[in-house]
């Protein structure tokens, strides 16, 4: 688990997260021209009309999502979706500034949901070797009590991310352990205190039991799968657009759909009916007929469905002042389990995972309805002296 040059777990995943999704322009309007039979100028243009407002699309989002296939779309299918680049500024628009630390801090976010009555994840400890406390927790901050608490708790395995973090940079999978040595899944065994200066570094991490997948998924993903709820708090009830379940495969132990090989699935909101099965290709998202090694994902009705959306209702409902929110639901052999919050929530994977766009008419009037301006021009820099302002 060693990393060269004292990079940490959470920087390492960062820099696999900006490889995989990354490619330059030339290279992407080549490929998006090749694989639609257009010309490269053609393609350019429509680019063109989709980086224009209100999509503001960029060139990967493009590729990414199709649009470079002319015959798959209608105008108001394009004109439905929206770039990645405008999920803050929209949040920010439309939610509570001072509620982001309370949805962002899975410490501060799972006491208050707990308190709300919403089921969430047991916390063990937290591993941070700042001077902050946290109350009813077990801290964690020298070699010895990291051991001490692994080895209590290490039955069915213990599971860390990052206590602030987002898409599941840094996340770790304690399989084993003794006296002197941890194992991490897919790492070699390493001792506590290279494990606290190597991979935790500067960064504070809630350690939680692992959760288990309802038998009814268990097949589909290899580790935890959950589910994705964006979230519009109106005025006077909790409206979700879009729901997306993830799944991890292979060795990879967090769902994030950035990783290599998981799969995304678009849900029907009223059924819980699995409607698409999402795959990320090299440049483009692939939409596969059924899971690709057991059949039956597609058109799965997934369990305690019900159950899951009053769940998410009252989770929303406690963090009202973020309008505009998303949580991550994991669905065990007991019943749904919030395991995050958040504070906002990208456009990327509710598009890549449902084929569609996310921009609906009760979504954009949501936005608008805090004031953002989806159609307003982006400002052009001025310049004062030969150099920009």
């Amino acid at each position: 688990m060693t990393n060269p040059k004292n990079i940490n777990a959470a920087e390492s995943d960062h820099q696999r997260y900006l490889s995989a999704r990354d490619s330059d322009h030339a290279t992407l309007l080549a490929h998006a021209a090749k694989s639609s039979g257009r010309s490269v100028l053609q393609v350019q243009r429509s680019f063109n009309q989709m980086a224009k407002p209100p999509s503001r699309l960029n060139m990967v989002e493009y590729v990414r999502n199709g649009l470079h296939h002319e015959d798959r779309f209608t105008d108001a299918e394009r004109a439905a979706y929206i770039s990645n680049d405008l999920h803050w500024p929209i949040a920010h628009k439309c939610n509570h500034h001072g509620w982001n630390s309370a949805a962002e801090d899975k410490i501060l976010a799972s006491t208050l949901l707990e308190t709300a009555g919403v089921p969430v994840p047991e916390t063990v400890g937290v591993i941070d070797r700042s001077n902050r406390h946290y109350p009813g927790v077990t801290k964690i901050n020298t070699p010895e009590a990291l051991c001490d608490l692994v080895c209590n708790h290490l039955e069915g395995g213990l599971f860390g991310k990052i206590v602030e973090g987002m898409v599941s940079f840094g996340a770790f999978l304690i399989e084993d352990a003794d006296q002197s040595t941890i194992t991490c899944a897919g790492q070699p065994p390493i001792t506590y205190e290279a494990f606290l200066d190597e991979f935790v570094g500067q960064n504070s991490y809630v350690v939680q039991p692992l959760l288990k997948n309802h038998s009814a998924i268990q097949d589909y993903a290899s580790a935890l799968a959950t589910v994705r709820m964006v979230t519009l708090v109106r005025e006077n009830d909790v409206f979700c657009p879009v729901a997306v379940i993830k799944l991890p495969q292979g060795p990879n132990i967090a769902d994030a759909f950035w990783r290599p090989g998981n799969l995304a699935c678009s849900i029907n909101i009223e059924t819980g009916v699995i409607e698409t099965v999402a795959r990320r290709a090299k440049m483009e998202t692939e939409f596969l007929d059924d899971h690709p090694d057991n059949p039956g994902l597609m058109g799965l009705k997934l369990p305690f469905w019900d159950e899951l959306i009053e769940i998410n209702d009252r989770a929303a409902r406690t963090f009202q002042p973020i309008r505009y929110q998303s949580t991550d639901i994991a669905i065990t052999e007991s019943g749904p389990v919030v395991v995050e919050l958040n504070y906002g929530g990208g456009f990327d994977l509710p598009q890549y995972a449902s084929g569609r766009g996310m921009l609906t008419p009760e979504v954009r009037s949501f936005f608008e309805g805090f004031g953002y301006d989806l159609d307003a021009k982006p400002q052009k820099k001025r310049w004062l002296f030969g150099k920009r302002r």
